[in-house]
């Protein structure tokens, strides 16, 4: 299955002072893929989040950055689901440069599906499940 990949562009915001992006900022744009991710395999997350009072909530972010990126830097930022186990999803996420598909960031993030009320972990959704055994 070929990754979700949703286009994203540099802007002045995710500068720090070091005139490059700061390091949360990879975190965000990741976040944004996956939302977009789900809501194109027709899972809204806030819907997810109003109808079923559930959402998916990062327990594990692993990022490896391998190159700064500038203002006005062209990207993808892709998903690519890796496994589910015992209420546990895995993703992949990587960071392009637009321009010449240079990977700048890789991670991979685990997590689970919070009950929103109980606040604590419960069986992923079907949904999921399907989408992360491929």
């Amino acid at each position: 299955m070929e990754p979700f990949r949703l286009p994203l562009t540099v802007m002045s915001t995710h500068i720090d002072m070091f005139g490059h992006v700061n390091h949360t900022r990879y975190l965000e744009f990741m976040e944004w893929a996956r939302f977009a991710w789900a809501a194109s395999l027709g899972c809204p997350l806030p819907e997810m989040v109003r109808d079923q009072g559930v959402g998916p909530a990062i327990i594990r972010a692993q990022l490896s950055f391998r190159r700064e990126c500038r203002l006005g830097d062209e990207l993808v930022a892709t998903v690519q689901p890796v496994s589910a186990r015992r209420g546990i999803g895995r993703l992949h996420q990587d960071i392009y440069d637009a321009r010449t598909d240079e990977r700048v960031c890789e991670a991979e993030m685990s997590f689970v599906m919070l009950d929103l009320v109980a606040r604590r972990a419960v069986a992923l959704p079907s949904f999921f499940l399907d989408q992360l055994r491929g």
